[in-house]
């Protein structure tokens, strides 16, 4: 950064100089042409009312050389009282033409006028005593050569000092202002997977790099959020597959140590039960690791959720007694992963049937810019301050929740999370009383974005 700027400032400042260098000699340079026109117009009125003598009158300007020169470059008259009339001019003979046009001219080393040295020069051509004749006007150059000289060693000088002083000054602002961001570099070095809850230390100035460090403590702290949720996840997975592995272990080793026909059978079927619970939660495991794997599980098409609905209501009714009331249920069309979905609704209606006293009620309807499908039951219901904590893993939240009722606490959390990646909403509420139609017990409702929802 420090380079880059000081790269532009120092273009900037050089032409800057180069332009003001320029505009001086052009103005220093019209100066001169208009003393020298000046002179050749008072000549030139002598000339033509016959006073023209051999000394030219002064106008008390030292630095201007008047001439009255003939066709052979002979001087006629003359500001100079050293330079006799009749003696060679100092001027080249011919003039060049363009100063006989009217054009100001610069000559350069012209040692036989004045001090010599390099002159602006001005011609006019008159007739003097009815013979042709040229009035040159010349103003020296020195004094302005040496003001653009001084002027040159100036910038020369100022110039390099100028962009150093910019340079340094840029990088100094940079590093006190990029310091911060060295110190939060260092404290995020520092922070490893074993200690995320360490926050980066918030820079007293209220600009961009604190809210960067803000941004950074929020990431920090979603990082932490993720392990801690990963940790207890292992830790309740672990507890969970536990359980089986050892009542599976307890019976094969009394099926191995003390064998008896009679009993066996009743053992294997315990077995079989406990086999099938553990193969239910591993499943379920799976199914949530894959809900939350941000890479697309399957192609998101148009799918007819009533359809999944009627056919999984109608897997519910070789599964319970409970009655599956799914007339609420109509059209509605959603975009997503068709399997995923299916596992959804299957995991309502299971939660639904393990909880049901005897009846369980389906709807599904698309109104208010979004498909709604509602699963009630006629149990217990959700107790408004646990209606939030049933959609985390491993939540049960009595014994009609528990591993005999065959639930793994997994099943509405993976519900919430397909919802979600799906982008639509859920949340539990309290059916109405059955007087006022409802059937009492816990309402799940979900709202997912119709198919034709624009992204």
């Amino acid at each position: 950064m420090t380079l880059w700027a000081t790269s532009i400032v120092a273009a900037a400042t050089i032409l800057a100089g180069v332009g003001l260098l320029l505009a001086l000699q052009y103005s220093t340079r019209r100066d001169l042409d208009a003393i020298a026109a000046q002179r050749v117009s008072y000549v030139s009125s002598l000339a033509e009312h016959g006073r023209l003598r051999g000394l030219i009158p002064s106008t008390g300007g030292e630095a201007d050389v008047v001439q009255v020169v003939d066709t052979s470059g002979r001087v006629l008259a003359s500001s100079d009282s050293e330079v006799r009339p009749g003696s060679r001019s100092g001027f080249p003979h011919p003039l060049p033409s363009g100063l006989l046009d009217g054009h100001p001219m610069t000559l350069h080393n012209l040692a036989g006028i004045a001090d010599g040295g390099d002159f602006r020069v001005r011609a006019r051509p008159v007739r003097v005593d009815g013979r042709p004749a040229t009035i040159v006007a010349a103003v020296s150059l020195a004094q302005s050569e040496r003001t653009l000289s001084s002027l040159v060693t100036a910038l020369a000088i100022g110039i390099p000092v100028l962009v150093a002083l910019v340079a340094w000054t840029i990088s100094l602002t940079a590093r006190r202002t990029l310091r911060p961001v060295d110190t939060l570099r260092r404290q995020a070095t520092d922070i490893s997977a074993t200690d995320l809850h360490r926050r980066l230390d918030l820079p007293d100035s209220q600009d961009e790099i604190h809210a960067l460090a803000v941004t950074l403590n929020d990431m920090l702290a979603r990082l932490d959020a993720a392990s801690a949720a990963q940790s207890r996840f292992i830790a309740d997975a672990a507890h969970e597959l536990r359980s089986p592995l050892t009542a599976i272990r307890a019976q094969l080793e009394v099926l191995a140590r003390y064998p008896d026909p009679e009993r066996d059978p009743l053992v294997a079927g315990a077995l079989l039960e406990d086999t099938e619970r553990l193969h239910g939660l591993v499943e379920d495991l799976l199914a949530l690791a894959r809900s939350e794997d941000p890479a697309p599980r399957g192609p998101h098409t148009v799918v007819d959720l009533d359809e999944v609905v009627l056919a999984e209501v109608r897997r519910q009714h070789g599964l319970t007694g409970a009655r599956v009331d799914a007339r609420g249920v109509s059209a509605g069309r959603v975009r997503g992963d068709a399997e995923a979905l299916r596992r959804v609704v299957r995991n309502l209606l299971d939660n639904a049937r393990r909880h049901a006293a005897r009846q369980v009620r389906v709807a599904l309807a698309e109104h208010g810019g979004s498909v709604e499908l509602t699963v009630s039951d006629d149990g217990a219901g959700v107790p408004p301050e646990d209606r939030t904590r049933i959609f985390e893993r491993f939540t049960r939240l009595d014994e009609a929740r528990s591993r005999e009722a065959g639930g793994s606490g997994l099943g509405l959390a993976i519900v919430a999370t397909i919802v979600t990646a799906h982008g639509g909403t859920i949340h539990a509420d309290q059916d109405p009383p059955v007087e006022e139609g409802g059937l009492g017990g816990a309402r799940l409702v979900i709202r997912l974005p119709p198919a034709g929802r624009p992204d």
